[in-house]
């Protein structure tokens, strides 16, 4: 049997998504064991008193805060599970679009942002380092607040378990595998 690690199952989209999982034939685990193949990563990203606005100046302690939860804590449930992957081996993470250079409205919260942009960087490193090892990486924005959680877990069921090999017949060389991307709940490509 296929074995999926999902950091979170409380939420309604990590519940939604742990259940697509099962009803496909894969056993949702929480820790790692052997036999993975996918590692998919829910981490709320969000932290207290990291709210202040443009002007309002940085809250230290909330900045780095945010980079423990939204970095280190994330790099490491992937360090402890990345030997036991095998098979797909399929390493997934959230997204936000707010952490997006070129589509970001967020008028707060810069600390949990830079950290998220931080995050994707580093994954872009790995991926690259990892990619021929056949590893392949995917990042989703479930837009909390615009999509209903349960059908953003759905379009992400979707999104992490089917390979994506080409962005249309204008674009034959871009694809999901060897690239980076942030997919939203919509199916949408996110610059960052």
């Amino acid at each position: 049997m296929n074995k999926v690690y999902i950091s979170e199952e409380e939420s309604r989209f990590g519940a939604r998504l742990a259940a697509r999982f099962r009803e496909a034939g894969y056993e949702v685990v929480g820790e790692p064991v052997p036999g993975l193949s996918y590692f998919i990563d829910l981490t709320d990203e969000t932290v207290p008193g990291d709210r202040k606005a443009v002007g309002e100046g940085i809250d230290a302690d909330a900045a780095a805060e945010a980079y423990r939860r939204n970095v280190c804590l994330p790099l490491q449930r992937l360090d402890r599970v990345f030997p036991d992957m095998e098979g797909k081996k399929r390493i997934c993470f959230l997204a936000v679009r707010a952490a997006s250079v070129a589509w970001s409205s967020a008028e707060a919260g810069y600390g949990r942002l830079m950290a998220r942009a931080a995050l994707y960087q580093i994954l872009t490193i790995t991926k690259n380092t990892w990619l021929p090892a056949g590893y392949t990486f995917r990042l989703f924005d479930p837009l909390p607040g615009e999509a209903d959680p349960e059908k953003a877990a759905d379009a992400a069921f979707v999104y992490f378990t089917r390979d994506r090999y080409e962005d249309g017949p204008e674009n034959p060389s871009r694809d999901d595998e060897g690239n980076l991307l942030v997919r939203d709940a919509f199916g949408r490509e996110i610059p960052w």
